[in-house]
């Protein structure tokens, strides 16, 4: 809020010092009557806001009209495009989901036959010791 003023501030000083300094350089104007004596910075100004206003007319008038059949045929292939890419995302998200699943039966499998393997008992052979006397 404080930097917008400031910045409006410092613009209507700026413009204050452009009309100041160019007041003396005057001109003849005419706009279907001749205007004499007009100051070279008031005509700067009008045609600068003249401009702006035509622009504008031309963006609103462009609106009203519609879409042209190019903006019509890009935005189709935008959207044909973005319904590939989510459909390709999609697959790719679904191949992730069953690697995942894949891998936890593996995980299952492999921790199930550790289960397996430790429990049964194992039969450890002793040797039995033989006297030196013999």
């Amino acid at each position: 809020m404080i930097f917008t003023l400031i910045l409006f501030l410092a613009f209507v000083v700026f413009l204050a010092f452009f009309v100041g300094l160019n007041i003396g350089n005057v001109c003849t104007f005419w706009f279907f009557k001749t205007y004499t004596d007009v100051p070279a910075a008031v005509l700067v100004l009008i045609a600068f806001g003249a401009g702006i206003i035509v622009a504008i007319l031309f963006m609103l008038i462009s609106k009203l009209r519609g879409p042209s059949p190019a903006e019509i045929e890009k935005k189709e292939e935008l959207r044909k495009k973005r319904e590939a890419a989510k459909l390709k995302a999609e697959a790719k998200a679904q191949k992730l989901i069953e690697k995942q699943r894949k891998n936890e039966e593996k995980a299952k499998k492999n921790s199930k036959e550790k289960e397996e393997a430790f429990s049964e008992p194992v039969e450890v052979p002793t040797v039995k010791e033989e006297s030196a006397d013999k």
